[in-house]
């Protein structure tokens, strides 16, 4: 009896053992959303007219960088996507890159927790990871089809900014230029070159001194703050993935752990089970013995 009570003393042990996924949020992050996007004609807003932003289907944001060799395969993936649906916002997050961008290095590493490139985030849902995985995009896109909603009216008038809006904490204006390429020359429309982001309730912002001549496109999402769940879009291993400093030790402390918690926890299930297997084995010997006792009490 007493290895009865033991083994399901130690079953109950493995089963209350907290184990991590070492992925998503922990319970007291808020969940990140994007609500809405709007994207405004670039002829019209130099002509000083009042625009209204017109819509998009999908939303790539592309975490890349100049020194990054992969990121030049996803580059041309990108430039081969037949699509007018698509709206694409290029980020720099590297110290490192000629086009870096502070505000793209927060969201590479905060908003969406990552620590190397190429990315590749579907509306705020999906991801692909390395060249590999991009070589999927077209196929996988509309997997992550969303139905915008939240800006009731939203216009660009001598370059200031008005929206009326139902849902969303925060607007993010992200302003893109045309950047040539730092090693091979190619251009790169879709470079983010300035974001600001103001409380939903602000309602107006001034943008007139951020837009000129080489702007190619003025992106407004409507968003909840808070970090991203994305998931996979791909089964593909995220060859050609690069650590944005090259150096482990400029990873963000947050991100190392998250993939050490999903270790440990693997580990400590280990080595709980077995620490039972000795269990298992004198009950097993002990269920063996006990027709022999029964019979010799007869």
């Amino acid at each position: 009896m007493r290895f009865k009570k033991a083994l399901v003393c130690a079953l109950i042990l493995v089963i209350t053992l907290p184990i991590s996924s070492g992925h998503g949020n922990d319970n007291d992050e808020e969940i990140a959303s994007i609500h809405d996007v709007k994207i405004f004609d670039v002829q019209c807003i130099l002509t000083n007219q009042t625009c209204i932003a017109s819509s998009t289907t999908h939303l790539i944001e592309y975490f890349s960088a100049d020194w990054c060799e992969p990121c030049n395969l996803v580059s041309a993936e990108l430039d081969d996507l037949n699509r007018t649906d698509v709206t694409i916002l290029q980020h720099h997050p590297s110290p490192d890159d000629l086009h870096f961008l502070s505000d793209s290095k927060f969201r590479f590493e905060s908003t969406y927790g990552f620590w190397g490139v190429p990315d590749l985030v579907l509306n705020g849902e999906g991801l692909l990871t390395g060249p590999s995985q991009s070589q999927e995009l077209d196929r996988v896109l509309d997997n992550f089809s969303r139905e915008w909603s939240g800006f009731t009216s939203i216009s660009l008038n001598n370059g200031t900014l008005s929206w009326i809006s139902d849902d969303g904490d925060e607007v993010h204006v992200w302003i893109t230029e045309n950047s040539v390429h730092e090693f091979n020359n190619q251009d790169q429309p879709n470079v983010v070159n300035h974001h600001i982001a103001v409380s939903n309730d602000d309602q107006t912002l001034d943008l007139s001194k951020l837009i000129n001549n080489n702007t190619t496109n003025i992106v407004v999402t409507l968003e909840s703050p808070g970090s991203f769940e994305l998931r996979s879009a791909s089964t593909l291993s995220s060859q050609g993935y690069a650590l944005i400093d090259e150096d482990a030790n400029d990873i963000p402390e947050e991100n190392k752990n998250k993939g050490r918690e999903y270790d440990i926890a693997i580990a400590v299930f280990g080595l709980s089970m077995a620490a039972l297997i000795p269990a298992l084995i004198m009950y097993a010997r002990t269920v063996r013995k006990e027709p022999i006792l029964s019979n010799e009490s007869e």
